[in-house]
């Protein structure tokens, strides 16, 4: 939104300068020269500085898109190693239970009389 705000105003300032610079003057670069209005000089400065922009936010953002795919990366390996770590442990703490003889389950005196 601020960024909006600040935007805004430039562009329509950099408009109606335009609009109002439209007598046609010769300009001259080095040995070039040709005839146009500073109105439409000021809106090809603009677009060239907007494009130049543009790409440097570009090349930020890849910067900052591979820091964040190694940071996920990185996020997925510690929790796999927190999962391994906490199996690890349930094991360690509660052991399985081993199976026990179903000759040795019941002592003889639990049989039930016969009729």
């Amino acid at each position: 939104m601020l960024r909006l705000l600040v935007t805004l105003p430039f562009l329509l300032g950099l408009i109606v300068f335009s609009a109002c610079n439209q007598d046609p003057i010769q300009m001259w670069f080095l040995d070039w020269g040709w005839k146009s209005s500073v109105g439409v000089l000021t809106l090809v400065a603009a677009a060239a500085f907007f494009l130049l922009g543009a790409v440097t936010v570009w090349f930020a953002e890849l910067r900052q898109r591979g820091r964040a795919r190694r940071a996920e990366q990185q996020v997925r390996t510690l929790e796999e190693q927190v999962a391994e770590l906490r199996r690890q442990q349930a094991e360690t703490y509660n052991p399985p239970p081993t199976a026990v003889p179903v000759s040795t389950a019941l002592p003889a005196s639990h049989e039930a009389p016969l009729p």
